[in-house]
């Protein structure tokens, strides 16, 4: 394989791509900025090929300066068409007559049928105007309203065109998917949902068979489990069997990857060699299924990665030259961010190529290692992907999720060759179900994917040690980049890369080791949650116990929220919940769902005092550092304050507290360090972060958080 630092052109065009999109959209003097990084580039590449004086080396950099400045061009080109179309279709109409085809809306079952508050619409009309792009629709109507993914639906809401002041995850992922208007539907009679027709189209259709088939034939669990794998539609899962699987590192089943795409079109590969038919004949056959595939999956970056690089490697086997996965990967990457280049600020699109970025560094090398330590051949491919693919993600995955737990090694050796084993045997013997008086043929498929979620569950159960550690971009940076070094793509001498590969161990191991012994010393773990109506926290103590604070209306939404909140923290049950002044109705949830939690305590009773002001509180001093009042509750811990409020709240008497937690704010009060609420974190409101948000207080200081930020 020739070395990073001889000439790739497709790796070397996705580089400038990667810095001209970063510079237009993170900054207004793009163009000098840009111009800076181009010269520099080109000077660096002159003055080794100076260095060097061969007529190679100078060829060498003027192709390598042409293709990094075109790389440049093509990235400022794209973000400022994208900038400029969004500023066309800038949208800002407080109340407008709306219609729209509902396309994704998170399911409690199969059907398609919305069960939550939020879905994606297409197909949009503004006051009989037609509007290009997706949009997200907020709506309380929608939760019990009867409405299905298909519907088109009528309704007079509010209209605004998202920025693409890219400072967040969740809005560069929305860009990404063409989501560019945020709509809300009153919840009176003014802003009524009406269904006005149904349209499914070809690929839809489809969908929504093989979920009527699974429901029908498969039991509940294994049913969404092989719809998500068959589709990337994880919003079929249910919560705690998504926290399971996000625990356990094998999330990335439930969401159509490179995995699944390699997967079928090895299959089709060796079905189709076996019985004899020409290697174009094969190709053509394979990447037709595979872009089919990727059109089911909506065209998802790891999908379209994963078919652009089969059909590269294709190609080169066709015409008899040698398949390079790098140049495939950039050239998948450069078609991706041409497209959108908001793709660039996406965790999906970005945690899809750092993880092939990674097979392509150490897969092959660790594979070899293990196969000379006499490692099963399954085992050593099993072990050697798992390794390389999570070595170039954990600094990503500990950025975002703010910890990995090693359970993730063994539950991907163990569940990945499975999958791979089950998953194209489902999928070629699921069509057979379709004839009559064959469906057990989808009840036959399912029984293996039942078993993965059992032990996928029961890998989940097991206490096992996580991973803690404070990278930042500067970091994640240098951590590829330290990668790539001591990789074999790297032109340096096999003795320095042993050297700088023990050294970053060491020191990467010294600092972890310091860090999580920190970390795990008392520091208080929050995690963040709240429904339409209700706020609250999950508090983990080692000095107080581990209990819940609900303020606001309790109804099930709410506690929907805790228990997602708990199941991100690992807990089963909770020492006590508080919650001031129930009515009857919310006395009754709580009471119904107390053993859910596991709650042996509800607290509610009162006291006089808060330094936030007068009235009626409860005050847990033998407990827990808690009070409650009429307009907001608070916890203290370590000298951090949290308060959990409502949006009646009297904002001048909170302007001290470090957190504020409330549903549907969208602006911070001054004096208030943070703000987590959904709706200020979605439009990008300084300092504001989502209601799932996580952090560990200790000393009077917030000294980690669970956050996703580009600003």
């Amino acid at each position: 394989m020739k070395k990073i630092a001889n000439l790739r052109v497709f790796p070397t065009i996705l580089a400038g791509m990667i810095v001209g999109i970063s510079f237009i959209i993170m900054t207004d003097l793009w163009l000098p900025i840009s111009a800076v990084a181009a010269a520099f580039v080109v000077a660096v590449a002159g003055g080794i090929a100076l260095y060097k004086k061969s007529r190679r080396a100078l060829r060498s950099a003027a192709v390598f300066s042409i293709c990094f400045v075109l790389g440049i061009a093509f990235g400022l080109s794209a973000a400022a068409y994208a900038n400029a179309r969004l500023e066309k279709r800038e949208i800002f109409e407080e109340s407008a007559a709306i219609t729209g085809k509902i396309e994704v809306g998170n399911s409690s079952d199969l059907s398609g049928k919305v069960d939550s508050y939020t879905v994606v619409l297409t197909d949009i009309t503004v006051n009989g105007e037609k509007a290009d792009g997706k949009a997200e629709l907020y709506s309380l109507q929608l939760k019990d309203g009867g409405f299905y993914e298909g519907d088109v639906i009528s309704f007079t809401g509010r209209v605004v065109t998202l920025s693409t002041d890219v400072t967040t995850s969740y809005k560069a992922s929305s860009l990404a998917e063409g989501i560019i208007y945020d709509i809300t539907c009153p919840d009176d009679e003014t802003g009524e949902i009406e269904v006005v027709g149904r349209d499914l189209d070809f690929f839809d259709k489809i969908k929504k068979a093989v979920a009527a088939k699974l429901a029908d034939n498969a039991g509940d669990k294994a049913a969404r489990f092989m719809y998500a794998m068959t589709f990337g539609d994880s919003a079929v899962i249910e919560e705690s069997m998504k926290s399971d699987f996000s625990y356990t590192g094998t999330a990335h089943l439930l969401a159509v990857s490179g995995l699944h795409v390699g997967i079928l079109a090895g299959a089709l590969y060796t079905i189709l060699k076996a019985i004899k038919v020409n290697a174009a004949v094969r190709s053509a056959i394979v990447l037709a299924a595979l872009v089919f595939f990727s059109a089911l999956c909506g065209f998802s970056p790891s999908t379209v990665r994963a078919t652009v690089m089969v059909a590269v490697a294709a190609v080169a086997g066709l015409l008899g030259l040698r398949y390079d996965p790098l140049s495939g990967m950039s050239l998948a990457a450069i078609i991706l961010l041409f497209v959108s280049p908001f793709n660039l600020y996406s965790l999906g699109f970005l945690m899809s190529f750092v993880a092939v970025y990674g097979l392509i560094l150490f897969a092959k090398p660790l594979e070899r290692a293990f196969l000379k330590a006499k490692f099963p051949k399954w085992l050593a491919g099993a072990l050697s992907a798992t390794l390389s693919a999570n070595a170039t993600l954990l600094p990503i995955m500990i950025y975002v999720f703010g910890d990995v737990s090693l359970i993730s090694v063994p539950a991907n050796c163990i569940i990945v060759p499975l999958a791979g084993i089950f998953f194209p045997l489902y999928i070629f013997a699921l069509p057979f179900s379709f004839i009559p008086y064959f469906g057990f043929v989808a009840a036959v498929v399912s029984l293996p994917f039942a078993g993965l979620s059992a032990i996928v569950g029961y890998l989940a159960g097991i206490d096992f040690p996580s991973v803690y550690f404070d990278f930042n971009w500067a970091t994640i940076v240098l951590w590829l980049v330290a990668a790539t070094a001591v990789s074999g793509l790297c032109a340096i001498p096999g003795i320095a890369k042993k050297i700088i590969a023990s050294v970053l161990v060491i020191c990467f191991v010294s600092a972890v080791i310091i860090e999580n012994a920190g970390m795990l010393s008392g520091a208080d773990k929050i995690t963040c949650f709240s429904s339409y109506d209700c706020a609250g926290v999950l508090v983990r103590s080692e000095k107080e116990g581990d209990f819940i604070v609900f303020h606001g209306e309790i109804d099930e939404a709410a506690v929907e929220a805790a228990l997602g909140a708990m199941d991100k923290s690992r807990l089963r049950k909770v020492d006590f919940i508080v919650k001031f002044g129930f009515s009857d109705d919310e006395s009754e949830i709580l009471d119904d769902y107390a053993e859910e939690l596991g709650a042996d305590t509800v607290y509610t009773t009162y006291a006089s005092f808060t330094k936030y002001g007068t009235g009626n509180f409860i005050m847990l001093a033998d407990v827990a550092s808690v009070i409650c009042t009429y307009g907001y509750s608070a916890v203290y811990l370590d000298g951090v304050d949290l308060v959990i409020a409502d949006k009646e709240s009297p904002w001048s008497a909170l302007s001290d507290c470090d957190i504020l937690i409330c549903p549907y704010l969208g602006e911070k009060p001054e004096g208030v360090r943070y703000l987590v609420d959904d709706y200020g974190y979605s439009t990008g409101a300084e300092n504001c972060l989502p209601s799932d948000f996580t952090f560990w207080t200790e000393g009077g200081k917030i000294v980690k958080t669970y956050k996703w930020r580009f600003a």
